[in-house]
């Protein structure tokens, strides 16, 4: 099993263990996932029917059903790649894997924020890390989709924690990539944890709130203009 593929196990198991933690008063508790209390984060989380009867007059235990979702995904790794996979195909699961990543992060924050359970917004996991890749291989596509063209521009994006990353976003005919070359203006600049910038691009957490914790920072208007913007969901 690859780095990418034990994060996301790594990352169902802590998310597991904080639902785990949920009492009966928690159910209707608010949780930063869009339009969710606890109990309908759990319910996306773990897939339809979470909550629907198993037999006549007895419902199934959402707890129980977020664990047989963790079983099907960790099973359906276990049946990835092989020794005949093709490049193409490593590349399609590696970004699946990430994507859940993402998810299983962010929701595990959800759940965190929801329960009142403190949450570090600089650590050093490896299911972070790999959300976090994840995520940047998407902003090139983000900052052309999100921005307008007056919003645009070449902008320096420097993270730390549990990725290290420093590299420019050049803006050339329409359309954003990763310029590592170091020509950027520094009056441009997104810098903060590797956390911060997952909950930044997720929706979860507005800006000045994140830089208010000593997590993120921006300088320029091209910085304000991908803070402001530049979201997965809005």
């Amino acid at each position: 099993m690859g780095a990418t593929a034990e994060a996301v196990v790594a990352a169902w198991d802590r998310l597991v263990a904080l639902a785990e933690q949920i009492g009966p008063e928690d159910w209707q508790r608010p949780t930063p996932c869009p339009e969710s209390d606890v109990a309908g984060l759990v319910a996306h989380v773990a897939g339809p029917g979470a909550w629907q009867p198993a037999t006549a007059g007895r419902f199934r235990d959402p707890i129980e059903a977020l664990r047989a979702s963790r079983a099907r995904q960790v099973a359906q790794i276990a049946g990835m790649g092989g020794d005949v996979a093709r490049p193409a195909q490593v590349g399609r699961e590696d970004r699946m894997l990430g994507a859940s990543c993402a998810d299983l992060w962010v929701h595990a924050y959800d759940l965190a924020t929801g329960l009142g359970e403190a949450f570090d917004l600089d650590e050093h996991s490896v299911p972070l890390a790999q959300a976090c890749q994840y995520l940047l291989s998407l902003t090139p596509a983000l900052v052309t989709s999100r921005l307008a063209p007056a919003e645009a521009g070449d902008l320096r994006v420097a993270l730390h924690g549990a990725v290290e990353h420093d590299s420019a976003l050049a803006l050339r005919n329409g359309r954003a990539r990763w310029d590592g070359s170091g020509g950027v203006a520094r009056e441009h600049l997104v810098t903060g944890t590797a956390a911060a910038f997952v909950l930044l691009l997720s929706g979860r957490s507005d800006p000045a709130q994140l830089r208010d914790r000593g997590v993120l920072a921006w300088s320029g208007a091209h910085g304000e203009a991908f803070v402001r913007r530049a979201r997965l969901l809005t």
